[in-house]
């Protein structure tokens, strides 16, 4: 299964910013090394501390474990979408559509 994770950096009274500096920089190095194959692409928000990345994990156990590993989890809030795919939207508008014709008295159809 796939996610979309966006990331956001936060500001830490307890981080010095030379510290930040370094994880920032330590994750992205990681990233760049594809160090952590299950992350598929990372796209770095222009002029922001911020990003979003697209992960591939089982579960929602395995996504945690991802993100626990890199090195500024512990300054980020992160946002998770589990991904779907555009079979699977129209599959279920087919659905919708169908439940939507039963609904529809007959004489009216």
């Amino acid at each position: 299964m796939e996610f979309l994770v966006i990331s956001r950096a936060v500001d830490s009274a307890n981080v010095p910013p030379q510290a930040t500096v370094a994880l920032a920089k330590q994750t992205f190095q990681m990233l760049k090394a594809n160090k952590e194959p299950r992350i598929k692409a990372l796209y770095p928000f222009a002029g922001e501390r911020a990003g979003a990345f697209i992960v591939e994990a089982k579960s929602g156990d395995e996504l945690q474990e991802i993100i626990a590993n890199l090195p500024l989890s512990g300054i980020s809030t992160n946002e998770i979408h589990p991904l779907a795919t555009l079979d699977a939207v129209l599959k279920t508008i087919d659905m919708a559509e169908q439940r939507i014709a039963q609904m529809t008295p007959a004489g009216v159809r």
